[in-house]
């Protein structure tokens, strides 16, 4: 699903990605984009964290922390579906 893409886009960098930035990346419009992080915000809180630039543009980053637990939960799911 496209959520599940930009939560791959977000664990697997370091910086902080606006939406143009994500858009691009997964060949998606911006709104597309803009309307599934607002529902993995829902979904999921604190796991896509926002910050304000000094020019006013939105940047969405997922914290440490939260990507060390969805890396383990993915090397868990492949191993079960590995075995299967």
């Amino acid at each position: 699903t496209m959520e599940r893409a930009i939560a791959w886009v977000l664990i697997n960098t370091d910086m902080k990605l606006s939406c143009e930035d994500i858009a691009a990346l997964l060949g998606k419009s911006k709104s597309t984009i803009r309307g599934q992080l607002n529902t993995i915000k829902q979904k999921s809180q604190g796991i896509v964290q926002e910050v304000l630039e000094s020019n006013g543009k939105k940047r969405v980053f997922i914290p440490m922390e939260f990507k060390d637990i969805l890396l383990k939960k993915m090397k868990i799911v492949e191993k079960k579906k590995r075995s299967k």
